[in-house]
């Protein structure tokens, strides 16, 4: 059953250069299929189940690849697409509300996202930010209810990943037990944020000012950003290894994204 989180808007960071992720045809990352979908139309229709109906897609790089994939009327009608016109919002119940727009080739996360924040039709409520590379299923109910009943003005998820290698207890240099990647003890972000608008919008932020080095930061010296951790599914699509790997894990599974629902 859906959520009624139609007054919390999501803005899907997906106008950045994305230098890790390289493709013959040039096709931004967010756009490449994983399944029968290209990447953030799985991010988007996950929001969107859970009762999400209005995204932002402030876009920088590779603008006109977005522009022509949303603006194209079969995808529009595949999708399930409303696209926002930014002079006049009309919110939809039953569809993908998209407000896309162009915040600027140079711009980073945060002015793209403090671009975003003019659009938002509730400055006094919350509103999500999510990377336009990251699949998980997260517990928006948790982290929204977190946020909500502290003094917090932002949370994020976290979660503990496996490493990569075998790992070794030893003791007095002897090997005593042989851990086969164990998941670490310092979590990671994944990405997905929510701030009260009020607290976000009093500020101005220099340009060389940006998300995770200079925002996360200075709210985390403060004491006010949270973290709900996340115990499920997670995965990354930074490089053509991921891709791969995703698309292996969902032809091995139909059902995979849509168990993320």
């Amino acid at each position: 059953m859906k959520n009624n989180y139609s007054d919390i808007p999501i803005i899907i960071l997906a106008g950045g250069k994305g230098e890790r992720f390289v493709s013959k045809s040039n096709i931004p990352k967010q756009l490449t299929k994983v399944s029968s979908n290209p990447i953030i139309i799985e991010i988007l229709k996950y929001y969107f189940s859970f009762g999400f109906n209005f995204f932002l897609l402030p876009l920088g790089y590779n603008k006109k690849y977005f522009v022509d994939f949303f603006y194209n009327r079969n995808n529009v009608k595949k999708y399930n697409l409303n696209i926002l016109n930014s002079n006049s919002i009309n919110i939809l119940d039953k569809k993908i509300n998209l407000l896309i727009f162009d915040a600027g080739i140079n711009s980073n996360k945060l002015s793209r996202i403090e671009q975003s924040i003019i659009f938002l039709p509730n400055k006094n409520s919350i509103f999500g930010v999510s990377y336009g590379d990251v699949f998980a299923d997260i517990n928006f109910t948790k982290i929204i209810s977190t946020l909500k009943n502290s003094n917090l003005k932002s949370i994020l998820s976290g979660y503990k990943e496996c490493s990569p290698f075998g790992h070794l207890a030893l003791k007095k240099n002897k090997v005593v037990k042989f851990l086969e990647k164990p998941r670490l003890e310092m979590p990671i972000n994944i990405g997905f944020y929510f701030f009260k608008s009020k607290y976000f919008c009093k500020k101005k932020y220099k340009k060389n000012y940006d998300l995770e080095t200079g925002l996360l930061v200075k709210l985390s010296k403060e004491k006010t950003l949270g973290c709900c951790m996340h115990k499920g599914f997670h995965f990354t699509v930074n490089n053509q290894k991921d891709l791969i790997t995703i698309k292996t894990l969902y032809k091995r599974d139909k059902n995979l994204f849509k168990k993320l629902i």
